[in-house]
Protein backbone atom coordinates (compact mmCIF):
# COMPACT_ATOMS: atom_id res chain seq x y z
CA UNK A 1 0.00 0.00 0.00
CA UNK A 2 1.24 3.48 -0.90
CA UNK A 3 2.35 5.41 2.14
CA UNK A 4 2.45 8.92 0.74
CA UNK A 5 -1.08 9.37 -0.61
CA UNK A 6 -3.57 9.26 2.25
CA UNK A 7 -6.20 11.48 0.61
CA UNK A 8 -8.84 8.79 1.06
CA UNK A 9 -8.35 9.05 4.83
CA UNK A 10 -8.95 12.78 4.95
CA UNK A 11 -11.58 12.98 2.20
CA UNK A 12 -13.83 9.92 2.43
CA UNK A 13 -16.95 9.69 0.30
CA UNK A 14 -18.83 7.37 2.66
CA UNK A 15 -18.63 6.67 6.40
CA UNK A 16 -19.93 3.87 8.59
CA UNK A 17 -20.04 4.17 12.39
CA UNK A 18 -19.92 0.89 14.31
CA UNK A 19 -21.43 0.91 17.79
CA UNK A 20 -24.41 3.24 17.28
CA UNK A 21 -27.46 2.41 19.40
CA UNK A 22 -31.01 3.45 18.64
CA UNK A 23 -31.65 4.00 22.37
CA UNK A 24 -31.77 7.65 23.41
CA UNK A 25 -29.76 8.42 26.56
CA UNK A 26 -29.14 11.63 28.50
CA UNK A 27 -25.40 11.21 27.89
CA UNK A 28 -24.90 9.97 24.31
CA UNK A 29 -22.54 7.05 23.85
CA UNK A 30 -19.47 7.31 21.63
CA UNK A 31 -21.21 5.96 18.54
CA UNK A 32 -24.04 8.48 18.82
CA UNK A 33 -21.59 11.33 19.41
CA UNK A 34 -19.67 10.45 16.25
CA UNK A 35 -22.92 10.21 14.27
CA UNK A 36 -24.02 13.62 15.52
CA UNK A 37 -20.58 15.06 14.71
CA UNK A 38 -20.44 13.72 11.16
CA UNK A 39 -23.99 14.84 10.38
CA UNK A 40 -23.75 18.11 12.30
CA UNK A 41 -20.51 19.16 10.62
CA UNK A 42 -22.18 18.84 7.23
CA UNK A 43 -20.57 15.73 5.73
CA UNK A 44 -21.87 15.43 2.15
CA UNK A 45 -21.29 11.70 1.67
CA UNK A 46 -23.27 8.66 2.75
CA UNK A 47 -23.45 7.91 6.49
CA UNK A 48 -24.32 4.46 7.79
CA UNK A 49 -24.87 3.61 11.50
CA UNK A 50 -24.01 0.04 12.53
CA UNK A 51 -25.25 -2.17 15.37
CA UNK A 52 -25.99 -5.93 15.42
CA UNK A 53 -29.45 -5.14 16.90
CA UNK A 54 -30.40 -2.89 13.95
CA UNK A 55 -33.02 -0.20 14.37
CA UNK A 56 -33.21 3.43 13.30
CA UNK A 57 -31.68 6.73 14.45
CA UNK A 58 -32.09 10.28 13.13
CA UNK A 59 -34.03 8.93 10.17
CA UNK A 60 -31.20 6.57 9.21
CA UNK A 61 -31.39 2.81 9.13
CA UNK A 62 -28.98 1.11 11.52
CA UNK A 63 -27.42 -1.82 9.65
CA UNK A 64 -26.75 -5.07 11.49
CA UNK A 65 -23.54 -5.74 9.54
CA UNK A 66 -21.36 -3.62 7.31
CA UNK A 67 -21.65 -6.28 4.60
CA UNK A 68 -25.39 -5.47 4.36
CA UNK A 69 -24.75 -1.85 3.37
CA UNK A 70 -25.35 -1.14 -0.32
CA UNK A 71 -22.46 0.54 -2.11
CA UNK A 72 -18.81 1.07 -1.12
CA UNK A 73 -17.58 2.25 2.30
CA UNK A 74 -14.38 4.31 2.54
CA UNK A 75 -14.08 5.06 6.25
CA UNK A 76 -15.29 3.14 9.29
CA UNK A 77 -15.33 4.53 12.84
CA UNK A 78 -15.08 1.80 15.46
CA UNK A 79 -16.84 2.49 18.74
CA UNK A 80 -17.28 -1.18 19.65
CA UNK A 81 -15.53 -2.87 22.61
CA UNK A 82 -11.93 -3.98 22.09
CA UNK A 83 -12.85 -7.68 21.93
CA UNK A 84 -15.24 -7.00 19.01
CA UNK A 85 -12.77 -5.09 16.84
CA UNK A 86 -11.24 -8.19 15.19
CA UNK A 87 -14.61 -9.29 13.84
CA UNK A 88 -15.30 -5.76 12.64
CA UNK A 89 -11.99 -5.74 10.75
CA UNK A 90 -12.89 -9.09 9.16
CA UNK A 91 -16.23 -7.72 7.99
CA UNK A 92 -14.59 -4.53 6.71
CA UNK A 93 -12.07 -6.55 4.69
CA UNK A 94 -14.92 -8.49 3.08
CA UNK A 95 -16.65 -5.20 2.24
CA UNK A 96 -13.50 -3.60 0.76
CA UNK A 97 -13.25 -0.79 3.32
CA UNK A 98 -10.19 1.46 2.92
CA UNK A 99 -9.60 2.66 6.48
CA UNK A 100 -10.84 1.91 9.99
CA UNK A 101 -10.48 4.61 12.62
CA UNK A 102 -10.48 2.91 15.98
CA UNK A 103 -11.83 5.15 18.74
CA UNK A 104 -11.88 2.00 20.86
CA UNK A 105 -9.21 1.81 23.59
CA UNK A 106 -7.93 -1.19 25.54
CA UNK A 107 -4.88 -2.11 23.47
CA UNK A 108 -1.13 -1.49 23.84
CA UNK A 109 -1.68 1.67 25.91
CA UNK A 110 -2.90 -0.55 28.78
CA UNK A 111 0.59 -2.00 29.15
CA UNK A 112 -1.00 -5.46 29.40
CA UNK A 113 0.20 -8.29 27.21
CA UNK A 114 -3.37 -9.10 26.21
CA UNK A 115 -3.91 -5.57 24.88
CA UNK A 116 -0.58 -5.55 23.02
CA UNK A 117 -1.35 -8.90 21.41
CA UNK A 118 -4.82 -7.78 20.34
CA UNK A 119 -3.36 -4.67 18.71
CA UNK A 120 -0.83 -6.80 16.82
CA UNK A 121 -3.59 -9.12 15.60
CA UNK A 122 -5.71 -6.21 14.41
CA UNK A 123 -2.79 -4.78 12.40
CA UNK A 124 -1.94 -8.15 10.88
CA UNK A 125 -5.55 -8.80 9.89
CA UNK A 126 -6.05 -5.31 8.46
CA UNK A 127 -2.87 -5.51 6.37
CA UNK A 128 -4.01 -8.82 4.88
CA UNK A 129 -7.36 -7.24 4.08
CA UNK A 130 -5.87 -4.10 2.50
CA UNK A 131 -7.16 -1.82 5.27
CA UNK A 132 -5.31 1.03 6.98
CA UNK A 133 -5.87 1.57 10.71
CA UNK A 134 -5.99 4.95 12.48
CA UNK A 135 -5.39 4.42 16.20
CA UNK A 136 -6.50 2.55 18.21
CA UNK A 137 -7.40 4.91 21.06
CA UNK A 138 -7.92 8.09 19.02
CA UNK A 139 -10.49 10.64 17.83
CA UNK A 140 -9.64 10.49 14.12
CA UNK A 141 -9.84 13.03 11.32
CA UNK A 142 -10.76 16.69 10.98
CA UNK A 143 -10.80 18.02 7.40
CA UNK A 144 -12.87 21.15 6.75
CA UNK A 145 -12.39 20.94 2.98
CA UNK A 146 -14.16 17.56 3.03
CA UNK A 147 -16.82 18.71 5.55
CA UNK A 148 -15.62 15.85 7.74
CA UNK A 149 -14.92 16.09 11.47
CA UNK A 150 -15.03 14.06 14.66
CA UNK A 151 -16.67 17.04 16.42
CA UNK A 152 -19.36 19.30 14.99
CA UNK A 153 -18.34 22.57 16.66
CA UNK A 154 -14.83 22.85 15.19
CA UNK A 155 -14.15 25.66 12.69
CA UNK A 156 -15.67 25.11 9.26
CA UNK A 157 -13.15 27.24 7.34
CA UNK A 158 -10.21 25.51 5.68
CA UNK A 159 -6.64 26.83 5.88
CA UNK A 160 -3.04 25.82 5.25
CA UNK A 161 -1.88 24.48 8.65
CA UNK A 162 -1.93 20.73 9.29
CA UNK A 163 -1.76 19.05 12.70
CA UNK A 164 -0.88 15.48 13.64
CA UNK A 165 -1.41 14.60 17.29
CA UNK A 166 -1.28 11.45 19.37
CA UNK A 167 -3.58 12.99 21.99
CA UNK A 168 -7.26 13.36 21.19
CA UNK A 169 -8.05 16.04 23.77
CA UNK A 170 -5.07 18.13 22.76
CA UNK A 171 -6.06 17.85 19.11
CA UNK A 172 -9.39 19.47 19.94
CA UNK A 173 -7.81 22.14 22.16
CA UNK A 174 -5.26 23.11 19.53
CA UNK A 175 -7.83 23.37 16.73
CA UNK A 176 -10.10 25.55 18.88
CA UNK A 177 -7.37 27.76 20.34
CA UNK A 178 -5.70 28.02 16.95
CA UNK A 179 -9.06 29.05 15.50
CA UNK A 180 -9.41 31.80 18.11
CA UNK A 181 -6.04 33.16 16.99
CA UNK A 182 -6.65 33.06 13.26
CA UNK A 183 -5.21 29.64 12.40
CA UNK A 184 -7.26 27.61 9.94
CA UNK A 185 -6.38 23.98 9.30
CA UNK A 186 -6.08 22.06 6.06
CA UNK A 187 -6.49 18.88 8.11
CA UNK A 188 -5.78 17.45 11.54
CA UNK A 189 -5.68 13.93 12.89
CA UNK A 190 -5.67 12.35 16.33
CA UNK A 191 -3.87 9.06 15.66
CA UNK A 192 -3.51 7.55 19.14
CA UNK A 193 -1.40 4.41 19.45
CA UNK A 194 -0.10 4.63 15.86
CA UNK A 195 -0.40 0.86 15.46
CA UNK A 196 -0.52 1.22 11.66
CA UNK A 197 -0.72 4.77 10.31
CA UNK A 198 1.98 6.64 12.20
CA UNK A 199 3.76 9.99 12.29
CA UNK A 200 6.05 8.98 9.40
CA UNK A 201 3.13 8.14 7.10
CA UNK A 202 1.41 11.38 8.02
CA UNK A 203 4.51 13.55 7.62
CA UNK A 204 5.16 12.03 4.19
CA UNK A 205 1.60 12.74 3.14
CA UNK A 206 1.59 16.31 4.42
CA UNK A 207 4.98 17.07 2.84
CA UNK A 208 3.42 16.32 -0.56
CA UNK A 209 0.03 17.88 0.27
CA UNK A 210 -0.69 20.98 -1.85
CA UNK A 211 -3.18 22.25 0.75
CA UNK A 212 -0.62 22.32 3.59
CA UNK A 213 2.06 24.99 4.17
CA UNK A 214 2.79 24.52 7.90
CA UNK A 215 2.93 21.24 9.85
CA UNK A 216 2.31 21.02 13.59
CA UNK A 217 2.90 17.79 15.50
CA UNK A 218 2.49 16.45 19.00
CA UNK A 219 4.42 13.17 19.26
CA UNK A 220 4.79 10.94 22.29
CA UNK A 221 7.04 8.38 20.62
CA UNK A 222 8.13 6.78 17.36
CA UNK A 223 8.67 3.14 16.45
CA UNK A 224 11.07 3.57 13.52
CA UNK A 225 13.66 6.19 14.44
CA UNK A 226 15.66 6.00 11.19
CA UNK A 227 12.64 6.43 9.00
CA UNK A 228 11.35 9.26 11.17
CA UNK A 229 14.69 11.06 10.91
CA UNK A 230 14.65 10.81 7.11
CA UNK A 231 10.99 11.79 6.71
CA UNK A 232 11.30 14.72 9.13
CA UNK A 233 14.30 16.13 7.24
CA UNK A 234 12.41 15.90 3.95
CA UNK A 235 9.39 17.65 5.47
CA UNK A 236 11.40 20.43 7.15
CA UNK A 237 13.21 21.18 3.89
CA UNK A 238 9.90 22.03 2.22
CA UNK A 239 7.89 23.75 4.95
CA UNK A 240 8.00 24.72 8.63
CA UNK A 241 7.54 21.69 10.90
CA UNK A 242 6.84 22.56 14.54
CA UNK A 243 7.04 19.70 17.03
CA UNK A 244 5.99 19.31 20.64
CA UNK A 245 7.55 16.14 22.06
CA UNK A 246 5.72 14.53 24.97
CA UNK A 247 7.25 12.05 27.41
CA UNK A 248 10.85 13.30 27.53
CA UNK A 249 11.29 12.88 31.29
CA UNK A 250 11.32 9.48 32.98
CA UNK A 251 7.89 10.13 34.47
CA UNK A 252 6.64 11.58 31.19
CA UNK A 253 7.84 8.51 29.31
CA UNK A 254 5.82 6.29 31.65
CA UNK A 255 2.78 8.50 31.12
CA UNK A 256 3.24 8.37 27.33
CA UNK A 257 3.43 4.58 27.42
CA UNK A 258 0.19 4.39 29.39
CA UNK A 259 -1.48 6.96 27.12
CA UNK A 260 -0.65 5.64 23.65
CA UNK A 261 1.83 2.83 24.24
CA UNK A 262 4.59 5.05 22.81
CA UNK A 263 8.35 4.57 23.14
CA UNK A 264 9.32 8.06 24.25
CA UNK A 265 13.13 8.23 23.94
CA UNK A 266 15.80 10.48 25.43
CA UNK A 267 15.22 14.22 25.52
CA UNK A 268 18.81 14.91 24.40
CA UNK A 269 18.43 12.58 21.44
CA UNK A 270 15.20 14.27 20.43
CA UNK A 271 16.69 17.71 20.81
CA UNK A 272 19.61 16.85 18.52
CA UNK A 273 17.40 15.09 15.98
CA UNK A 274 14.96 18.00 15.68
CA UNK A 275 17.75 20.58 15.48
CA UNK A 276 19.63 18.68 12.75
CA UNK A 277 16.45 18.18 10.74
CA UNK A 278 15.63 21.89 10.87
CA UNK A 279 12.33 21.38 12.71
CA UNK A 280 11.17 23.92 15.29
CA UNK A 281 10.89 22.48 18.79
CA UNK A 282 8.42 23.84 21.34
CA UNK A 283 7.61 22.81 24.91
CA UNK A 284 3.88 23.45 25.35
CA UNK A 285 0.70 23.59 23.32
CA UNK A 286 0.60 27.36 23.82
CA UNK A 287 4.03 27.62 22.21
CA UNK A 288 2.87 25.30 19.42
CA UNK A 289 0.02 27.68 18.60
CA UNK A 290 2.34 30.70 19.00
CA UNK A 291 4.57 29.29 16.26
CA UNK A 292 1.65 28.54 13.97
CA UNK A 293 0.53 32.16 14.44
CA UNK A 294 4.04 33.46 13.75
CA UNK A 295 4.56 31.48 10.56
CA UNK A 296 1.03 32.27 9.35
CA UNK A 297 0.92 36.02 10.04
CA UNK A 298 4.51 37.31 10.09
CA UNK A 299 6.90 38.35 7.38
CA UNK A 300 10.61 37.90 7.99
CA UNK A 301 12.35 40.88 9.64
CA UNK A 302 15.86 41.83 8.53
CA UNK A 303 17.31 41.16 11.97
CA UNK A 304 16.76 40.87 15.71
CA UNK A 305 16.49 44.55 16.69
CA UNK A 306 13.10 45.22 18.32
CA UNK A 307 11.28 48.45 19.05
CA UNK A 308 8.74 48.03 21.86
CA UNK A 309 5.69 50.22 22.43
CA UNK A 310 3.27 49.79 25.31
CA UNK A 311 0.82 51.53 27.57
CA UNK A 312 2.10 51.61 31.20
CA UNK A 313 5.69 51.47 32.33
CA UNK A 314 5.24 48.44 34.55
CA UNK A 315 6.23 46.00 31.84
CA UNK A 316 9.31 47.87 30.63
CA UNK A 317 11.98 46.02 32.58
CA UNK A 318 10.43 42.58 32.16
CA UNK A 319 9.85 43.19 28.44
CA UNK A 320 13.54 44.01 28.03
CA UNK A 321 14.57 40.94 30.01
CA UNK A 322 12.26 38.64 28.03
CA UNK A 323 13.52 39.89 24.68
CA UNK A 324 17.18 39.81 25.69
CA UNK A 325 16.74 36.30 27.07
CA UNK A 326 15.42 35.20 23.69
CA UNK A 327 18.43 36.62 21.85
CA UNK A 328 16.71 39.77 20.63
CA UNK A 329 18.26 43.25 20.76
CA UNK A 330 16.53 46.31 22.27
CA UNK A 331 18.58 49.28 20.97
CA UNK A 332 18.48 52.55 22.92
CA UNK A 333 16.89 55.37 20.97
CA UNK A 334 19.03 58.44 20.18
CA UNK A 335 18.09 61.88 21.42
CA UNK A 336 16.76 62.98 18.02
CA UNK A 337 14.32 60.07 17.81
CA UNK A 338 13.15 60.60 21.37
CA UNK A 339 12.44 64.26 20.53
CA UNK A 340 10.38 63.20 17.49
CA UNK A 341 8.32 60.96 19.71
CA UNK A 342 7.92 63.61 22.39
CA UNK A 343 6.74 66.17 19.86
CA UNK A 344 3.81 63.88 19.03
CA UNK A 345 2.48 63.99 22.58
CA UNK A 346 0.56 66.83 24.18
CA UNK A 347 2.30 65.90 27.43
CA UNK A 348 5.19 63.61 28.30
CA UNK A 349 3.93 63.18 31.87
CA UNK A 350 4.17 59.49 32.76
CA UNK A 351 5.70 58.60 29.39
CA UNK A 352 9.04 56.85 28.78
CA UNK A 353 10.36 57.58 25.30
CA UNK A 354 13.42 55.36 25.25
CA UNK A 355 13.20 51.78 24.01
CA UNK A 356 10.83 50.33 25.25
CA UNK A 357 8.48 53.26 24.71
CA UNK A 358 5.79 53.38 27.39
CA UNK A 359 2.87 55.78 27.16
CA UNK A 360 0.70 56.67 30.15
CA UNK A 361 -2.98 55.87 29.73
CA UNK A 362 -3.70 59.31 31.19
CA UNK A 363 -2.38 61.03 28.05
CA UNK A 364 -5.52 62.09 26.19
CA UNK A 365 -4.08 61.97 22.68
CA UNK A 366 -1.63 59.09 22.42
CA UNK A 367 -1.22 59.33 18.62
CA UNK A 368 -0.16 55.68 18.46
CA UNK A 369 -0.49 55.63 14.67
CA UNK A 370 2.00 58.49 14.29
CA UNK A 371 4.40 57.02 16.85
CA UNK A 372 4.42 53.67 15.04
CA UNK A 373 5.13 55.42 11.75
CA UNK A 374 8.16 57.12 13.34
CA UNK A 375 9.40 53.79 14.75
CA UNK A 376 8.85 52.04 11.42
CA UNK A 377 11.03 54.61 9.66
CA UNK A 378 13.88 54.27 12.19
CA UNK A 379 16.59 52.29 10.41
CA UNK A 380 18.10 50.70 13.52
CA UNK A 381 15.15 48.52 14.43
CA UNK A 382 13.87 45.57 12.39
CA UNK A 383 10.40 45.03 13.85
CA UNK A 384 7.96 46.48 16.36
CA UNK A 385 6.21 44.86 19.32
CA UNK A 386 3.11 46.58 20.72
CA UNK A 387 1.81 45.34 24.06
CA UNK A 388 -1.62 45.81 25.61
CA UNK A 389 -1.62 45.20 29.41
CA UNK A 390 -5.40 45.35 29.70
CA UNK A 391 -5.81 44.90 33.43
CA UNK A 392 -3.25 47.34 34.78
CA UNK A 393 -4.47 50.62 33.31
CA UNK A 394 -6.02 53.24 35.60
CA UNK A 395 -9.07 53.61 33.37
CA UNK A 396 -12.54 52.80 34.63
CA UNK A 397 -14.18 49.65 33.25
CA UNK A 398 -16.58 51.67 31.07
CA UNK A 399 -13.71 53.61 29.47
CA UNK A 400 -11.30 50.70 28.92
CA UNK A 401 -12.92 49.18 25.86
CA UNK A 402 -13.18 52.54 24.04
CA UNK A 403 -9.57 53.39 24.92
CA UNK A 404 -8.11 50.07 23.77
CA UNK A 405 -10.28 50.05 20.64
CA UNK A 406 -8.70 53.35 19.65
CA UNK A 407 -5.17 52.07 20.27
CA UNK A 408 -5.85 48.86 18.32
CA UNK A 409 -7.28 50.77 15.39
CA UNK A 410 -4.08 52.86 15.24
CA UNK A 411 -1.93 49.71 15.34
CA UNK A 412 -3.84 48.11 12.45
CA UNK A 413 -3.65 51.31 10.39
CA UNK A 414 0.09 51.60 11.02
CA UNK A 415 0.62 47.93 10.15
CA UNK A 416 -0.91 48.47 6.71
CA UNK A 417 1.63 51.20 6.03
CA UNK A 418 4.68 49.79 7.84
CA UNK A 419 7.60 48.26 6.00
CA UNK A 420 8.51 46.35 9.18
CA UNK A 421 6.63 43.55 10.94
CA UNK A 422 4.39 44.50 13.86
CA UNK A 423 3.56 42.03 16.63
CA UNK A 424 0.80 42.50 19.24
CA UNK A 425 0.79 41.16 22.81
CA UNK A 426 -2.47 41.20 24.80
CA UNK A 427 -2.13 40.16 28.43
CA UNK A 428 -2.98 40.88 32.10
CA UNK A 429 -6.65 40.05 31.65
CA UNK A 430 -8.55 40.51 34.93
CA UNK A 431 -12.21 40.51 33.92
CA UNK A 432 -14.68 38.84 31.61
CA UNK A 433 -14.79 42.10 29.66
CA UNK A 434 -11.02 41.98 29.14
CA UNK A 435 -11.26 38.42 27.79
CA UNK A 436 -14.11 39.30 25.44
CA UNK A 437 -12.20 42.34 24.19
CA UNK A 438 -9.11 40.21 23.58
CA UNK A 439 -11.04 37.67 21.47
CA UNK A 440 -12.45 40.41 19.26
CA UNK A 441 -9.04 42.16 19.06
CA UNK A 442 -7.41 38.88 18.01
CA UNK A 443 -9.96 38.49 15.24
CA UNK A 444 -9.31 42.01 13.94
CA UNK A 445 -5.56 41.47 14.08
CA UNK A 446 -5.46 38.16 12.25
CA UNK A 447 -7.77 39.54 9.58
CA UNK A 448 -5.18 42.33 9.16
CA UNK A 449 -2.29 39.82 9.17
CA UNK A 450 -0.90 40.78 12.60
CA UNK A 451 0.24 37.99 14.96
CA UNK A 452 -1.10 38.16 18.53
CA UNK A 453 0.49 36.62 21.64
CA UNK A 454 -0.52 36.31 25.30
CA UNK A 455 2.75 37.35 26.93
CA UNK A 456 5.82 39.33 25.94
CA UNK A 457 7.99 36.34 26.81
CA UNK A 458 6.01 34.05 24.49
CA UNK A 459 6.19 36.61 21.69
CA UNK A 460 9.97 36.91 22.12
CA UNK A 461 10.50 33.13 22.12
CA UNK A 462 8.30 32.71 19.05
CA UNK A 463 10.20 35.41 17.19
CA UNK A 464 13.55 33.86 18.13
CA UNK A 465 12.46 30.42 16.87
CA UNK A 466 11.04 31.97 13.71
CA UNK A 467 14.36 33.69 12.98
CA UNK A 468 16.42 30.62 13.85
CA UNK A 469 14.35 28.52 11.46
CA UNK A 470 15.25 30.81 8.55
CA UNK A 471 18.85 31.13 9.73
CA UNK A 472 19.11 27.34 9.59
CA UNK A 473 17.62 27.27 6.09
CA UNK A 474 20.10 29.93 4.97
CA UNK A 475 23.03 27.91 6.33
CA UNK A 476 21.74 24.83 4.54
CA UNK A 477 21.46 26.77 1.30
CA UNK A 478 17.66 26.53 1.23
CA UNK A 479 16.68 30.09 2.02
Amino acid sequence: MARRNLDYIFQPKSVAIAGVSSKETSLPRAGQRYLEAVLGYGFKGKVYPLNPKGGEIKGLRIYSNIKDIPGPIDYVISCVPAHAVLQLINDCAAKGVKVVQCYTAGFSETGLEEGKQLETEICSLSHRGGIRIIGPNCLGVYCPRANFSYHDNLPKESGSTAFICQSGGNTTYSICEGGNRGIRFSKAISYGNAADIDECDLLEHLTADPDTEIILAYIEGVKDGRRFNRVLKEAAQKRPVIILKGGTSESGARAAASHTGALAGSDKVWDGLLRQAGAVRVYSFEELIDMAVTFSHSFLPRGRRVGILGISGGATVLATDDCAGAGLVIPRFPKGLRKKLGDLLESETGAILNNPVDLAATIRKLRVYDILNVLSSYEKIDLIMVHFPLGISMLSACMRSEFWDSVLEDVIRAHRKSTKPIMVVIYDLISKGDYEWMLEAQRKCYEAGIPVYHSIGNAAKALDRFLRYYEHKAREGQG
